[in-house]
Order: C-alpha cells, then sequence, then structure tokens
C-alpha cells in the first residue's frame, strides 16, 4: 500500500524517545488517507522551553502550550510542533501513555493544517471527537504499542530495540 503522504519527524535533542516515530508517521499517513489528503508535512517533538518560545514569537502569549501548526504551501502541508514534556502531564491527567497523547496532539495539529479549526465550541467539538474517531481507528487497524520497546543490549554489545529514527 502506498501513502499519499511523506512524513518528517525529529526530535529535540535530549528527549528520550516518547513515542515511535515509525508508529507516528503510519499513523499520519493514514489520517491523510482517510481525510483524501497529500502532500508532505513536517513534526517537530520538542521541550517545553522550546514551544514557549515559538508560542510566544508567533501568538504573543508566554509560556508553553501543547501543540502549534504552521501551514506551508502545497503540497507542503506545514509543521507541527508537539511539546512532549507537556503531553507528558497532559497523559497523566487523563491516564493513557505519553506516546498516545503526542499521537492525538499530532493529529489535532495535523487537522489544522488541512483545514479544521476549534475557534468556536461547535468546531472544538467536531474536531476533538474526528481526532478520537481517527485515533481509535488506526489502533483497531494496527494495534500496539505508541511508545517505543526499550532498548536492551544484546549479548554482543549492539543496541536492539525500537529503530525508529
Amino acid at each position: 500500500m502506498s501513502w499519499p503522504l511523506r512524513v518528517g519527524i525529529r526530535l529535540s535533542e535530549g528527549l528520550d524517545r516518547p513515542v515511535s516515530v515509525q508508529r507516528l508517521a503510519r499513523f499520519l499517513r493514514f489520517v491523510a488517507e482517510r481525510e483524501g489528503v497529500t502532500g508532505e508535512v513536517g513534526v517537530w517533538i520538542c521541550r517545553d522551553d522550546e514551544i514557549a518560545e515559538l508560542h510566544e514569537r508567533f501568538q504573543g502569549i508566554p509560556g508553553p502550550t501543547d501543540v502549534m501548526s504552521f501551514p506551508g504551501e502545497p503540497p507542503y502541508l506545514g509543521d507541527i510542533a508537539v511539546s512532549a514534556e507537556t503531553a507528558a502531564v497532559q497523559a497523566a491527567e487523563v491516564g493513557h501513555g505519553v506516546g498516545r497523547e503526542i499521537a492525538f496532539l499530532t493529529v489535532h495539529g495535523f487537522l489544522h493544517l488541512i483545514g479544521y479549526d476549534d475557534l468556536s465550541e461547535p468546531e472544538r467539538s467536531r474536531m476533538l471527537e474526528r481526532q478520537e474517531e481517527l485515533l481509535h481507528a488506526f489502533e483497531c487497524v494496527e494495534p500496539g504499542r505508541w511508545e517505543p520497546v526499550a532498548r536492551q543490549r544484546r549479548h554482543d554489545g549492539q543496541k536492539r530495540g525500537d529503530n525508529t529514527a
């Protein structure tokens, strides 16, 4: 199966890989297919201080936020920044893993890039419902962990585990 979306994901230095990057990319391709969208998107999993800088610079709001999206010019749909630290706090509040919360926030940013909005309560409800629908549908099609498998040393000293980059 070929996917209509190219996905680039990078993690800030110093983050303990909070999400399986390969699974997150597959999820975004799944969402793009369900939404009938093609193109390219960039995702940055960052720290609170990094997203706080973006939040202040682009929205004039001090302090960190969970996710921000920056539209691009097609075929480049745009960029999504997700704070892994804020995602960890929110994940603990709702009772699931940080990787799943990052996936939830990333799809929120992606939906913004393709035209969804959450400025009014009806729009916000529709958008959050769609996020949940897409996440649940993907997890049914591709069950598994959002967090990478812990890396372990093999007997020969090489690392094994989640090879996502």
